[in-house]
């Protein structure tokens, strides 16, 4: 994915939280910012992506994470950004 794109970004943005190049905090801190500044981008891309990729990583991701310790908080990431990248792959979008 390419990371000049704004859904390319978001994407990198999740996976090196994944990968334990940033940790919550900053994950927490940037996360929205992060989507509200590309989501135009994403949108003009592909709105049923941007829309996608902001149900499953923000509604049911990050916005469904307080009171989780770290490692719920990257397993719920985790999954969710799964679950974006299947639709993806399916051909849902």
């Amino acid at each position: 994915m390419n990371e000049k794109n704004g859904l390319g970004f978001m994407m990198a943005f999740v996976q090196k939280y994944l990968d334990g190049e940033m940790d919550r905090l900053g994950f927490d801190l940037d996360f929205n910012h992060y989507l509200n500044m590309h989501y135009q981008k994403m949108e003009r891309e592909g709105g049923e992506l941007a829309d996608c990729f902001s149900f499953y990583l923000a509604e049911e991701g990050v916005d469904q994470a307080d009171g989780l310790s770290d490692a719920g908080h990257k397993k719920l990431i985790r999954k969710q950004f799964k679950e974006f990248k299947a639709a993806m792959s399916d051909g849902l979008l």
